[in-house]
């Protein structure tokens, strides 16, 4: 019997070891394959952007090598997130990949000023009577470019993101989205001074301004969401209710308090006390116990971090009108009938 139960164990630990290697080697081949489009799109960009006279490619060239360092930093997060639970870290080293969404989130603040402080550069330059050159075609071209592929990007990394449920993956999917909404915005001012000359040039630093304050905005999105993970936030509504709704639902729960839950990583973790009938045994409130377990890691994952307390279901004691009313006499001093027969 013995042997069995430790052949399970052993097994699933392989299964678990081979499921967490397949997530990683998906990550990261999902998040190379960005890496190796950001630095392409990096370099053409830089280069048409100085070349083309284009504030705005400028900027976006930088947001792409934004994108490029994020990628190492996912790659590496994803590389430690991956070792197994040990001796120091008993829940695994799943908040190492939440961690580098955060560093994730903030490369964008610092992107989303650089381009800022460049365009309002510009844009003062124009206001105080100086002149901008207008931008050539290449940087036109080379937007055009940058939001077929950063769009194609994004479409990859987020169904990859969604299939192995990593918060890192979708905040790399939302950094190569806003890599192609800021191309939008560069293609739209490089466009504008083109075709329309004059002081419409000044639309290329404008736009850059513009692209800044929508990086800034996607980079609190991904920080907030990282940033409660880390500081061990509970689950969003919907996921709270579908938990307490299992919970209700599995047979011999009778009630449920001290509900706890947090984001370990892709994984959840679940603490609860159940309340179950008082006439059971230890070994049935256990299985109780256990039928909650299993029916939320068939919901949630089978590497699902569940802790449940099974305590008998009675009702509280009622206070003792005599003990409560010797203890009220004791508080406001000694009664009429105590104070007869002290005398």
């Amino acid at each position: 019997m013995e042997k069995t139960a430790f052949c399970v164990y052993s097994l699933k630990r392989k299964c678990r070891k081979m499921n967490q290697e397949e997530r990683f080697k998906q990550a990261v081949r999902v998040t190379g394959a960005g890496l190796l489009v950001n630095l392409g799109l990096t370099i053409f960009k830089l280069f048409a952007g100085v070349l083309g006279n284009s504030a705005a490619m400028v900027a976006d060239a930088v947001h792409s090598l934004s994108d490029f360092l994020t990628d190492l930093v996912v790659i590496f997060g994803f590389k430690i997130a991956r070792k197994p639970v040990d001796k120091s870290h008993n829940y695994g080293h799943g908040k190492v990949e939440t961690l580098s969404a955060s560093l994730v989130g903030l490369m964008l603040f610092v992107v989303a000023g650089e381009i800022f402080y460049y365009g309002m550069q510009k844009i003062l330059l124009v206001a105080n009577g100086g002149s901008l050159e207008q931008p050539g075609m290449i940087a036109l071209y080379a937007a055009l470019l940058s939001i077929v592929s950063k769009e194609l990007m994004y479409q990859y990394t987020i169904r990859q993101a969604r299939k192995i449920n990593s918060i890192a993956l979708k905040a790399n999917a939302w950094h190569h989205r806003s890599d192609a909404f800021s191309s939008v915005c560069t293609m739209a001012g490089v466009g504008g001074a083109i075709f329309l000359g004059g002081r419409w040039v000044v639309l290329d630093p404008v736009m850059a301004v513009i692209l800044s304050l929508f990086i800034f905005k996607v980079g609190l999105k991904v920080s907030s969401s990282s940033i409660n993970e880390l500081i061990e936030a509970s689950l969003d509504e919907k996921t709270l209710e579908k938990i307490k709704q299992i919970i209700r639902n599995t047979e011999g729960v009778r009630n449920f308090t001290n509900l706890k839950t947090r984001r370990i990583g892709s994984e959840i973790a679940v603490d609860v006390e159940i309340k179950v009938d008082s006439a059971l045994n230890i070994g049935e409130a256990d299985r109780v116990s256990l039928h909650v377990e299993h029916s939320l890691k068939k919901v949630f994952g089978p590497y699902t971090y569940v802790l449940v307390k099974a305590e008998p279901d009675v009702p509280e004691p009622p206070a003792h009108p005599e003990k409560t009313g010797r203890c009220l006499r004791h508080e406001n001093g000694p009664g009429p009938e105590e104070r007869e027969s002290e005398e």
